[in-house]
């Protein structure tokens, strides 16, 4: 299996050498077997572990690669000695999966394998111990395996309070999501280990320096590009568009139309058109409009809401889904707007969010990088910059725009455009 280290971000080959790293500190020596064999081989595997812990490109060490090779190849022929008279020892299997993992950064042959088959026994064993996904998670983030590393993590982060997972976590943690280009992740682990009050680590420092360095401060004076906002993917048959600096995700059918994306003059705006629909005289498409925008001085979200409520009659209606805490929601008639094909019937959702502490965070997810071409040496990639978020609190309005006579599947496109709204 080759290494995922081999096709690195073009700072990684130029890590500082003081590593914040100790997994070996989380196995419990008085659980493992008490044998002289063991015992060294754990305390040879924490010294070796500071060259060892990742793949590395460039040798800087005062251990020559040889010894530290050779050294952590006869600490792992011990421990799997001492497995097969300990076979339900899940801390010598855990200890030999992480030791494993070392010598699999120093290119040992089959050590992979021998790696993930221990931390799967030991998780066996230790099904409610975080553990043996943890160290999984570690390597399968040092291989090609990436998306499963760093998914591994985010499970482990899901089911457990920050604060009673170790530091150690977290720092393997930072290191898998930079990887995973999943930068505002980066920043949050971080934040986290420095919250439990963790001795200073260069790499750690040097790896949140680098996360914040990915993002694009926001410029209110300049009007961006559609494609420097709104990046589009397809969901199956629809299509999804994410703007971090509008603070949000968007869903559409694939039969919609789009007809402005952009940000200028501080507002984020998504417009579309949904249909065709057979009206009472001739076909008509509804519109929807997400706009996204900072408030005006001293504008309440009631001030807000009053400006796209001027035209026709409005009285408060229940949404589909309120995207916030709370929704001002409204239906209006404007009668005799589409002529013979009815009054306009449309429908306003406007609330508000406040800046999180990490922008973006939700609309992270792990990405593998792009695949080796096969030559020799290693591959530079350098991830695109990331837009911020508009700072602040920002006011959401969601609007449709329709005829009367065409209201029913208009309103079913508003309420799949709301329950697949994602802010934050």
């Amino acid at each position: 299996m080759c290494k995922q280290s081999a096709l690195f971000l073009a700072v990684i080959l130029f890590f500082p050498k003081t590593h914040a790293f100790a997994d070996i500190a989380a196995i419990k020596t008085g659980a493992l077997p008490q044998e002289t064999a063991v015992l060294d081989a754990l305390d040879d595997a924490k010294q070796l572990e500071p060259y060892s812990e990742s793949w590395n490109t460039n040798w800087q060490y005062p251990v020559p690669k040889v010894e530290v090779t050779t050294r952590l190849g006869k600490d792992l022929g011990f421990l799997r000695i001492a497995l097969k008279n300990h076979p339900d020892n899940a801390e010598l299997l855990l200890l030999t999966g992480l030791v494993a993992s070392y010598a699999y950064n120093m290119d040992a042959e089959g050590s992979h394998d021998i790696a993930m088959d221990s931390l799967a026994k030991a998780q066996q064993l230790l099904p409610a111990d975080t553990r043996p996904p943890w160290f999984r998670a570690r390597l399968q983030c040092q291989t090609n395996e990436l998306k499963a590393g760093a998914d591994g993590f985010l499970a482990i982060e899901s089911s457990h309070a920050w604060n009673v997972l170790p530091v150690a976590f977290w720092d393997d943690y930072i290191a898998c999501a930079y990887l995973a280009n999943m930068p505002a992740h980066v920043l949050r682990a971080g934040d986290h280990a420095e919250k439990l009050h963790s001795p200073y680590s260069k790499m750690r420092s040097f790896l949140m320096d680098a996360a914040r360095k990915r993002f694009e401060p926001y410029d209110p004076a300049k009007t961006y590009e559609p494609k420097d906002v709104w990046i589009g993917a397809n969901a199956g048959e629809d299509a999804v568009f994410t703007g971090r600096t509008c603070g949000a995700l968007i869903h559409s059918h694939g039969d919609w139309s789009v007809d402005q994306l952009g940000l200028g003059n501080g507002s984020c705006i998504a417009y579309f058109h949904t249909g065709v629909y057979k009206a009472s005289q001739s076909n008509l498409r509804p519109g929807i409009l997400l706009l996204v925008k900072q408030p005006e001085r001293n504008q309440t979200l009631e001030d807000f809401a009053k400006k796209y409520s001027t035209k026709g009659t409005f009285e408060p209606y229940a949404p589909s889904k309120c995207p916030s805490d709370t929704c001002i929601a409204m239906k209006g008639i404007q009668p005799g707007m589409y002529g013979n094909n009815g009054d306009g019937h449309g429908r306003i959702v406007v609330f508000e969010r406040n800046q999180p502490e990490f922008p973006g965070l939700i609309f992270e997810a792990p990405t593998e990088m792009p695949k080796s071409d096969g030559s020799a040496g290693p591959k530079y990639y350098r991830p695109n910059p990331i837009k911020e978020r508009i700072p602040g609190k920002l006011y959401y309005l969601v609007l449709l725009d329709t005829a009367a006579s065409i209201e029913d599947p208009a309103l079913k496109d508003f309420d799949f455009f709301l329950q697949n709204l994602t802010v934050e």
